[in-house]
């Protein structure tokens, strides 16, 4: 499979687990920033695995880029709305997008944590080929397991 279908295969399955976040997370009109950094580290955690899972050919910088886009995706589609307590409410849009980039700028030194990590401690293991489905399911599974332990709904 070529570098852009690769790709596009894991571009598919983040777009799946935004629209399922999206409706599992219906009620919930604004994040705060503890719960937006919470949810952004396990997010890592889950596109670094589809990227292993799905993109064993692509490069390491590759890699990286690739998750960035995606999790600046799943950012600008969950989190619309972050409540930062200690800012009034009408200047919060206005620095909406530093937020943003600070958080980016940790979500990057994250992804280089994580990947090491992942590598110590043997997450990256060689596959099986029947087996890397079910995986790629069961981590967007989790994800949403998790995510309801971090932002009560209701």
């Amino acid at each position: 499979m070529s570098d852009s279908n690769v790709k596009d295969l894991i571009r598919a399955e983040i777009v799946n687990l935004i629209n399922e976040t999206k409706n599992s997370l219906k009620d919930v009109k604004k994040f705060a920033i503890g719960e937006v950094w919470k949810i952004l580290q396990l997010l890592i955690a889950t596109v670094i695995q589809l990227i292993e899972n799905l993109g064993e050919e692509l490069s390491g910088p590759e890699k990286k880029k690739l998750a960035l886009e995606l999790i600046g995706s799943f950012y600008d589609s969950i989190f619309t709305h972050v409540d930062l307590s200690w800012i009034p409410s009408i200047l919060e849009p206005i620095i909406h997008n530093h937020v943003k980039s600070f958080l980016m700028m940790l979500v990057g030194a994250g992804i280089d944590s994580m990947v090491t990590t992942f590598r110590q401690i043997g997450v990256f293991k060689s596959k099986e080929v029947n087996a890397q489905s079910n995986d790629d399911h069961k981590v967007i599974v989790d994800f949403l397991n998790d995510l309801k332990q971090i932002v009560r709904v209701g």
